[in-house]
């Protein structure tokens, strides 16, 4: 979205005279539109959703455990790949922390269609990192243990700038000058929703979309249950990936967040990355 396109949404929602606060808290992003693809043709690492990941020599494919899941039999079952990105394709647009190469790769769980939790009821799912050159990745087949359904198709995906807003900020610059009613708050939610949750499109880097949940809050939260932190400061986490469910055959729908701490993305850990899921409930 142009400045130019901004305000005049701005004013299609009837918040135009504060356009120019508004603007104050938009934030770069990126995002990620699925092309469709037939086949899985998409050179070895390759920027893509779905299709065979492809993985470094050696690494097998990422399982979860079911023990201690309420209605599961006691065995590790393997977990859906949603996507990878080519880290050169993003640097362009991206923080000074992320990976000027490499690929990173992205996993969540579902049993035929329904998003598998862990006990603090967030997704289980995992983030893996190669240097690899693709010369030596290998495409590696789905495992005859993932179900049919829980296996998505391959797309490319068209890496575009643009620019978000978070939902508290968005409706602080409004109220500050409108005040505060349920009309009010209900045209802040029309154009937040309508304007700036990117339907259809993935996303990273920006504020995370807003659906019920304070996405960063949470994770903030969970880390810091997690481990003892040197900073509960939520400027210093990052939005790895933004993935929408909402074409896809999951029963919750919503969006998946892939949150880290900017210092573990400048380190590469990618094994502190923290998963949580929303959707509207409104």
């Amino acid at each position: 979205m142009t400045k130019r396109e901004f305000h005049l949404t701005c004013e299609q929602y009837g918040f135009g005279s504060c356009g120019e606060e508004i603007e104050t808290w938009l934030r770069d992003e990126v995002l990620l539109s699925p092309n469709e693809s037939r086949y899985d043709a998409l050179p070895i690492g390759a920027t893509k959703q779905g299709g065979e990941p492809d993985l470094p020599p050696g690494t097998d494919w990422p399982k979860y455990s079911r023990r201690g899941i309420p209605g599961l039999r006691n065995t590790s079952k393997p977990m859906t790949f949603l996507a990878q990105l080519h880290c050169a394709d993003l640097k362009p647009f991206a923080p000074s922390q992320f990976p000027d190469f490499g690929l990173l790769l992205f996993f969540a769980t579902f049993e035929q269609n329904t998003l598998v939790c862990d006990d603090n009821e967030c997704p289980i799912g995992c983030v893996l990192f190669s240097t690899d050159h693709a010369d030596s990745l290998t495409r590696t087949p789905f495992p005859r243990a993932l179900y049919f359904g829980d296996r998505l198709p391959p797309c490319s995906l068209k890496i575009e700038a643009s620019t978000g807003v978070g939902f508290d900020s968005l409706s602080e610059a409004i109220e500050c000058r409108f005040g505060y009613s349920q009309e009010i708050e209900d045209r802040i939610w029309n154009l937040y929703s309508q304007e700036f949750i990117p339907s259809g499109h993935h996303k990273l880097f920006g504020p995370p979309s807003t659906l019920e949940l304070d996405i960063t809050e949470e994770a903030r939260l969970l880390a810091k249950a997690d481990e003892s932190l040197e900073s509960d400061a939520t400027t210093d986490w990052l939005l790895l990936l933004e993935f929408d469910l909402a074409d896809l055959p999951v029963d919750e729908g919503g969006r998946l967040y892939f949150m880290i701490r900017r210092d573990d993305l400048a380190a590469c850990r990618f094994n502190k990355t923290y998963l949580l899921h929303d959707t509207i409930r409104r």
